[in-house]
């Protein structure tokens, strides 16, 4: 409801990759999909070139997911061909897929871009 803030976007512009960390849970009642689209709109707001960074959306809190929450951002990113990792940080389910997901989209970098 804040914004990302300026120093954070500022910062994630010498980032090399995004991770949209996105709440499936069902503690809020909150559309995944709609939070996502909020960020990217105010990260392209700010600079229009951090859209065309790598990223990957992880699901979090997995262990405590609203499954109608989950099909939503999996379709939606499947339809937009975005790679979607599900964690726990509770459970530890996903960390390692997510940590080969990082060294993946890094590796596949070509040298000298950010």
């Amino acid at each position: 409801g804040h914004g990302l803030g300026i120093q954070f976007l500022r910062h994630i512009e010498r980032t090399r990759l995004l991770l949209h960390l996105v709440d499936v849970s069902p503690a809020e009642d909150r559309d995944p999909v709609a939070d996502f689209k909020t960020i990217e709109k105010e990260l392209s707001e700010h600079n229009s070139e951090l859209l065309l960074k790598p990223r990957i959306v992880v699901a979090t809190k997995m262990d405590a997911a609203d499954p109608a929450k989950v099909r939503k951002l999996q379709q939606w990113c499947r339809q937009r061909q975005m790679e979607l990792i599900r964690i726990s940080s509770v459970t530890g389910e996903g960390l390692e897929e997510l940590k080969h997901g990082i060294i993946r989209k890094l590796s596949s970098e070509t040298p000298g871009e950010s």
